[in-house]
C-alpha cells in the first residue's frame, strides 16, 4: 500500500540541517569460463530399405561459457548400404575452459600526456608522490587498459583537457590505513578539472578520498563504475560527486563501503544542474551526516531512478539542500541504521527520504522501501513533495557492478 506520512520530530528537522553540509570547491576479475558442455550425441539412422540410410545427426556443439570455446560439432552417422542401420553421429568436443589473463602490464611510474590524442594503455602505473597520470592542456587523450597504484595525491589527474576517455581502468589508493579515514582529502582517485565532456567507463575505483570528483567539469558521462571503501575525509568520501558541472550523467553503478569506509555522501550533486543518475546501487554508510544521493548546494537540478540503498545510516535519498522540481523515481531503500556505526548517531533520526522546507513540487515515483529502522520516519517533510509514492514491500537489491579486467 501506499502512504502518506507524519512529520517527524522538528529536532530532527534542525539535526538533518547539520547533515551533508555545503561543500567547498577545490581545486572483479574475467572469471575463466568452465568447460563447454559436451555436445549431444547424434542419433542413430534409421533402417534403410534396400538402399542407403540416413546418417545419424550430428550432436550439437558445447555451449560457449565465459571465456570457453565451443564444444566442436558431432560426426553425422556414416551412410550405411544394404539397408542396415546409419551409425550414430558422435558426441560434440566439450568447450575448453575458460583462459586467463588476455593481455599484460609493463610496469612504469608516473605518466604525463603532452599531446593530443594520446593513448596511454598496457601500463600498471605506481606513484608514491603525485598523479600517478596527469592530463594537463591537451585534448582527446585516451586512457585505457591501465592499472593504477597511488599514494599522496590523485590516481589520475584531469585539468584543461576536454574530450577525456577512460576505459576499464583499475585505479587504488594504497596509502589507506586498515580503517578510517585517509590522511588527507586529496588522495583521489580520479579527477576532473575545467574540462569538457569526460567519459569515464569500466573502471575500479578503490580506498581513494572519493572516487570521482568533477569541478567545472560539465556533460560527463559516467558508466560502469565499480566502487569500493571511500576513505574521505570531508568534504569527499563520494564515489562520485559533480562539483559546479552541469548536464551529467551517471549509470550502472555501484559503491559498497565495509565497516571500515569513511564516506560522506555516497553521490553528491553540489551546485550542478540537470544530472542524471541511475541503475546504481548504493550500499554501506556509517556517516552522521551523509546519505546515498543528494542534491546539494541549493541549485542542483535533476532525475534519480532505479538506484538501490542498503545500509544507510543518515539518509537514503535527499534533496534538503536541493532546487526546485527533483525527481526520485523507482528508488528503493532497505535496512536503514538507526545505530551509531563509530562516527556518531544520524543526525537526521535515521531518515529514508528527505526533501526541502519551503519547497513543494519534488516528487517520489513509484518507489519502495523495507525493514525500515525507524518505520515513522520514511519521508520528511511531505509537503516539500507534490508526489509521495512509497510502497512498503520487500524486494531483491541490485547487483553490484564488476568490471572484467584483461589483465586478471
Amino acid at each position: 500500500m501506499k502512504h502518506t506520512l507524519p512529520l517527524f520530530l522538528a529536532a530532527s528537522a534542525l539535526a538533518l540541517a547539520a547533515g551533508c553540509g555545503n561543500d567547498e570547491s577545490s581545486s572483479p576479475a574475467l572469471t575463466g569460463g568452465s568447460a563447454g558442455s559436451a555436445g549431444a550425441g547424434g542419433t542413430s539412422g534409421a533402417a534403410g530399405k534396400a538402399g542407403a540410410a540416413t546418417g545419424g545427426a550430428a550432436g550439437q556443439g558445447g555451449s560457449i561459457p565465459k571465456g570457453g570455446s565451443a564444444g566442436v560439432a558431432g560426426q553425422g552417422g556414416s551412410i550405411t548400404t544394404g539397408g542396415s542401420s546409419g551409425i550414430a553421429g558422435s558426441a560434440g568436443a566439450a568447450g575448453s575452459a575458460g583462459g586467463g589473463p588476455t593481455c599484460s602490464l609493463v610496469d612504469a611510474g608516473p605518466v604525463q600526456a603532452t599531446q593530443n590524442g594520446q593513448v596511454i594503455e598496457n601500463l600498471r602505473i605506481t606513484s608514491s608522490q603525485g598523479a600517478a597520470i596527469k592530463v594537463d592542456g591537451v585534448s582527446k587523450v585516451v586512457i585505457r587498459n591501465v592499472e593504477i597504484l597511488h599514494d599522496s595525491g590523485p590516481g589520475i589527474e584531469i585539468s584543461n583537457a576536454d574530450d577525456i576517455l577512460i576505459d576499464h581502468v583499475s585505479v587504488t589508493h594504497t596509502g589507506a590505513p586498515a580503517s578510517g579515514q585517509n590522511p588527507d582529502d586529496g588522495r583521489i582517485n580520479i579527477q576532473c578539472y575545467g574540462s569538457q565532456r569526460p567519459t569515464i567507463t569500466n573502471v575500479r575505483l578503490t580506498r581513494g578520498s572519493s572516487g570521482v570528483y568533477l569541478l567545472q567539469c560539465p556533460e560527463s558521462k559516467l558508466s560502469f563504475i565499480e566502487g569500493h571503501d571511500f576513505r574521505g575525509p570531508f568534504p569527499r568520501g563520494q564515489v562520485v560527486q559533480w562539483d559546479k558541472s552541469n548536464d551529467g550523467v551517471l549509470e550502472d553503478f555501484s559503491v559498497v563501503n565495509p565497516v571500515g569506509s569513511w564516506p560522506e555522501d555516497n553521490v553528491n550533486v553540489y551546485q550542478s544542474l540537470n544530472l542524471q543518475i541511475r541503475r546504481g546501487l548504493v550500499d554501506g554508510n556509517n556517516s552522521p551526516s551523509g546519505v546515498g544521493v543528494i542534491f546539494d548546494g541549493d541549485t542542483s537540478t535533476g532525475v534519480v531512478e532505479d538506484v538501490d540503498a542498503i545500509r544507510m545510516g543518515n539518509g537514503c535519498f535527499s534533496n534538503y539542500a536541493g532546487a526546485e522540481g527533483n525527481v526520485f523515481r523507482r528508488t528503493r531503500c532497505r535496512e536503514n541504521i538507526c545505530t551509531d556505526q563509530g562516527r556518531g548517531l544520524p543526525s537526521s533520526n535515521a531518515l529514508m527520504w528527505a526533501g526541502k522546507p519551503g519547497l513543494s513540487h519534488l516528487r517520489i515515483e513509484q518507489s519502495a522501501y523495507f525493514a525500515a529502522c525507524n518505520p515513522g520516519n520514511i519521508v520528511w517533510p511531505v509537503d516539500s513533495f507534490e508526489v509521495v509514492e512509497t510502497t512498503e514491500q520487500d524486494f531483491t537489491l541490485r547487483s553490484p557492478i564488476v568490471v572484467d579486467f584483461c589483465w586478471e
